[in-house]
């Protein structure tokens, strides 16, 4: 498994952006955790897979609580990979999964990822980056 020497896990090697003013897919559900993520961030920094995010919505998928972590423990940067960078890595095109999803096609709100996810990555990748999202 890659490990930068900052301690970003990104065995597939995809291009780190900066995600700080993205947003998560949802509130932050135990600060206990977070705190203690926080708390260890303050002494080594970010350690760990980077968020997955979707750069043209500026939107993450994962994190929240290392996102929410990493803000209280005053990280300048949150690094994040992009979800269609990881499907392209794994040879398949997130579009056209999505587009040839027939129910989703047939949906009139806001796409669930998850089984698109679930249905063309790796369960290794989905592992390393975060990505179970049940």
């Amino acid at each position: 498994m890659q490990t930068t020497e900052q301690g970003i896990i990104n065995p597939l090697n995809l291009p780190l952006i900066d995600t700080t003013t993205y947003s998560p897919l949802h509130e932050v559900r135990d600060e206990e955790h977070r705190d203690a993520i926080a708390a260890d961030m303050r002494k080594r920094g970010w350690h760990g897979a980077p968020l997955v995010v979707l750069p043209d919505y500026l939107l993450s998928l994962t994190g929240v609580h290392r996102r929410s972590a990493a803000e209280l423990a005053g990280l300048e940067e949150i690094p994040g990979v992009s979800l269609e960078d990881l499907f392209e890595a794994c040879g398949t095109d997130l579009w056209d999964a999505i587009n040839s999803d027939e129910e989703y096609m047939n949906a009139s709100c806001y796409y669930d990822y998850s089984r698109v996810i679930a249905d063309h990555l790796p369960e290794e990748v989905i592992e390393t980056y975060g990505l179970d999202m049940h």
